[in-house]
C-alpha cells in the first residue's frame, strides 16, 4: 500500500498507527463485523460509529473513548485535526484497505473511517437523577433513520435525555448511529424498557407524559407545557397504540396546514421540542 506508515511511526497527518490491516478476513475485522448484528452488539456492549462526525465525537467523549479507530487512506486525512487527542487518550488506530472498511460498513458509500465505540446508555433512574425538564420518548419507532434523526433533534433542541422503548429500532444500529450525526455521544439515553416501565419511572419523578397525536389533542401553540415534560412520539404508521394511551397524561398535535398527509416523526419531534423551549422562555 503506497504511503503506508511503518508500525508505530507517525503518518504524514500526525496520527500514530498501531498496525495495518490488509484483509477483511483479519481476525480483528471478523470480530468487529459481528457488531453489525444487534444481539452481538448488546452482548459485547460495543457498536460501530462511521464517518468523521460520529468518530470525532467518539474521540472526544469524556469518559468512554473508543476501543479503536479504523480508517483507509482517504479517512486518514480526516483524522489530522484529532491527532493530539488520539495520542493523549492512547486510542489505537489501524490503517486498512478500502475493502476492509467496506466489510464493516452498511452505508451505500462507505466513508473510510469508523470507530469501535462503547455503548453509552444508562439506567432510567440515573438519567432522571438530574431532573431534566424535557425528555423525548420513542415508543415503537421502527425506522433506524427516523430514530437517529430524533436523537439529533433532541440534542439540538436541548432535551435532557431520550428514552428508547424496547419495541423501537435499536439505537446502536449503524444506520441509527449515522442518523444521530454524533449526538448519540452527547444526549443521555436509556434503552430497553417497555412503556409501562417507562411510565412508572416517570410518574415517580412527577413527569407529565405528553404524546404527539396526528388528530387528537390541543394544538401545540395553545398547549400549556408542564414544568417536567416527557414528550412521547409513537410509531411512524399508527402512532401510540391504545394500550399505551392509558399511560399518558395529555395529547398535543401539530396541525397540518397544507395538503401533506402527515409529518415525519422526527420532524414532529423537532417542532414540538422547540415549541416547549419557546413556551418556557416566554413564561
Amino acid at each position: 500500500m503506497s504511503g503506508t506508515p511503518r508500525w508505530g511511526r507517525r503518518a504524514p497527518d500526525g496520527v500514530r498507527f498501531s498496525g495495518v490491516i490488509e484483509s477483511p478476513r483479519n481476525e480483528r475485522i471478523r470480530r468487529y463485523r459481528r457488531l453489525l448484528k444487534r444481539n452481538f452488539r448488546h452482548r459485547e456492549r460495543k457498536f460501530l460509529a462511521e464517518g468523521i462526525q460520529c468518530v470525532s465525537e467518539a474521540i472526544k467523549h469524556p469518559s468512554k473513548p473508543p476501543e479503536c479507530i479504523i480508517c483507509d487512506e482517504r479517512g486518514m486525512a480526516s483524522l489530522e485535526a484529532y491527532a493530539d487527542i488520539i495520542a493523549r487518550r492512547r486510542i489505537p488506530c489501524f490503517l486498512a484497505r478500502h475493502q476492509v472498511l467496506a466489510a464493516l460498513s452498511t452505508a451505500v458509500t462507505p466513508q473510510g473511517l469508523l470507530a469501535v465505540a462503547h455503548m453509552l446508555d444508562v439506567d432510567i433512574e440515573s438519567m432522571l437523577e438530574p431532573a431534566p425538564s424535557t425528555l423525548l420518548v420513542a415508543d415503537r419507532v421502527r425506522d433506524p433513520g427516523n430514530l437517529g434523526a430524533m436523537v439529533r433533534v433532541a440534542d439540538a433542541a436541548g432535551a435532557g435525555g431520550m428514552i428508547v422503548c424496547s419495541e423501537s429500532a435499536d439505537l446502536y444500529n449503524p444506520k441509527t448511529v449515522r442518523g444521530t450525526a454524533g449526538s448519540i455521544f452527547h444526549l443521555p439515553h436509556c434503552v430497553g424498557l417497555d412503556m409501562r416501565e417507562v411510565a412508572e419511572a416517570l410518574k415517580k419523578r412527577d413527569y407529565a407524559m405528553v404524546a404527539a397525536h396526528p388528530r387528537a389533542g390541543t394544538e401545540h401553540w395553545d398547549f400549556a407545557w408542564p414544568q417536567k415534560t416527557a414528550l412521547v412520539l409513537g410509531n411512524e404508521a399508527w402512532g401510540i397504540p391504545e394500550e399505551d394511551e392509558v399511560l399518558l397524561d395529555d395529547m398535543v398535535r401539530v396541525p397540518i396546514l397544507g395538503e401533506a398527509e402527515s409529518l415525519n416523526v422526527a420532524a414532529a419531534a423537532a417542532v414540538l421540542l422547540y415549541e416547549v423551549e419557546r413556551a418556557r422562555r416566554r413564561a
